[in-house]
């Protein structure tokens, strides 16, 4: 038995509700933001962060480090917001029916392309 350090630092993006941890495929505990909890585990182990369809991917743990953190994509805090902006610049001022089918799909591909990279959990 190994006692680790989870920290979430996910930023403004989400920071109204809590992310689900899951070990070994068993839902444990819920981390809000900046919070830090403490676990007991056994290695080796899987782990994951979840928030609805966004989630980290599984990790396996098989040396755990005494302590880790929770972080956002940095792809997603760069595109995403791109993405938002464009979609809803170009519904006001490109008012065709096709350009905005065109970007509606982009934004559908880039969610299920991010959405089980959501979250990184990373040694600190």
């Amino acid at each position: 038995m190994m006692e680790i350090k989870l920290t979430r630092k996910t930023g403004f993006y989400g920071m109204g509700s809590p992310l689900v941890l899951w070990i070994d495929g068993k839902k444990t505990k819920s981390i809000s933001n900046n919070q830090s909890i403490t676990l007991d585990v056994t290695a080796p182990f899987t782990m994951q962060i979840t928030f609805f369809w966004l989630k980290s991917p599984i990790y396996t743990i098989t040396h755990p480090a005494a302590s880790y953190v929770v972080k956002m994509n940095l792809l997603l805090l760069q595109l995403y917001p791109f993405l938002f902006l464009a979609s809803g610049l170009s519904a006001v001022y490109v008012q065709q029916f096709v350009y905005s089918l065109v970007v509606i799909l982009v934004m559908l591909v880039f969610f299920f392309y991010i959405k089980n990279q959501a979250y990184i959990i990373k040694e600190e």
